[in-house]
């Protein structure tokens, strides 16, 4: 579901609609969506004390993601910035063994990487432009993935994900404001009187919705299994992206791409194979 939003985010911003206010827009709608839901099941909105630090991790690590991933593409080429963000599972497999005082093992370090090396052929980025400013935002999105995911592992242990996502997104809420407002001098396009077309409008409605499903199950699956075992998964992103945008929208795959959405797959196939393997 997550390798869906980049094309509804580009889908959007050729109608008018910025991505960062396609970020602020989804970020306003996770949070009443899922305060919504904490209030029907009659939950309290409360941040217990043991669960302290590891909301205040997932605040600043969702807020990391939202905004540096989409703000480091500004600087850099979208491949390099992607190659750059996705190394966040290997670096959860890499920190697994101290975070979660838990030995993924050697193979589950080599799947990781192998499904990296996978990905990196299935981008192909270009690196003739390098920015350091880009680059810079490409790595506090990946390490701010990497610590997405421990602290939501934690922080499910004291809190259901539709409390504390709630709140987490109303405590980035201003601060993506903030840096939608000054990226567009001041004005929202897709408020009454922008640049966003109806068409715009209905993909960022529609990336907002996506997103608030897409994080309900990412945050149940780290409620259920380990970081480190979540993460490989992920790897899997950018390619049902990219293969996405060549089925619905016409854009052209290349031989690499297939290729190296070949090798993820497979990576990811022989993950869970291991995990039954050592039962």
């Amino acid at each position: 579901m997550y390798g869906l939003v980049p094309n509804f985010v580009r889908s959007a911003y050729v109608n008018g609609i910025p991505p960062i206010e396609s970020t602020f827009f989804r970020t306003f709608l996770i949070a009443v969506a899922f305060a919504i839901l904490a209030v029907i099941r009659g939950e309290r909105f409360s941040v217990p004390r043991p669960a302290l630090p590891s909301f205040i991790g997932q605040s600043i690590s969702t807020f990391m993601v939202s905004t540096g991933y989409l703000a480091s593409v500004q600087f850099i080429p979208v491949g390099l910035a992607v190659i750059i963000f996705y190394f966040f599972p290997v670096l959860i497999m890499l920190c697994a063994p101290v975070v979660e005082g838990r030995n993924p093992g050697i193979l589950r370090i080599l799947v990781a990487l192998v499904a990296f090396c996978g990905l990196a052929i299935a981008i192909g980025p270009s690196f003739e432009s390098l920015d350091i400013r880009g680059i810079l935002l490409a790595v506090a999105a990946t390490l701010g993935a990497t610590l997405q995911f421990f602290s939501a592992r934690s922080i499910s242990s004291y809190m259901t994900p539709s409390v504390f996502g709630s709140l987490v997104h109303m405590i980035i809420l201003p601060a993506v404001l903030a840096v939608a407002l000054y990226a567009g001098n001041g004005e929202m396009q897709f408020l009454p009187g922008g640049a966003a077309t109806a068409t715009g409008l209905s993909f960022m409605m529609a990336l907002g919705v996506l997103y608030v499903v897409a994080y309900m199950i990412q945050m149940l699956s780290l409620r259920y299994a380990p970081a480190s075992t979540v993460a490989p998964f992920y790897n899997l992103e950018p390619v049902v992206a990219t293969g996405f945008a060549a089925v619905v929208l016409g854009e052209r795959m290349l031989i690499n791409q297939y290729a190296g959405g070949g090798i993820v797959l497979a990576a990811l196939v022989a993950s869970s194979l291991i995990g039954k393997f050592k039962k």
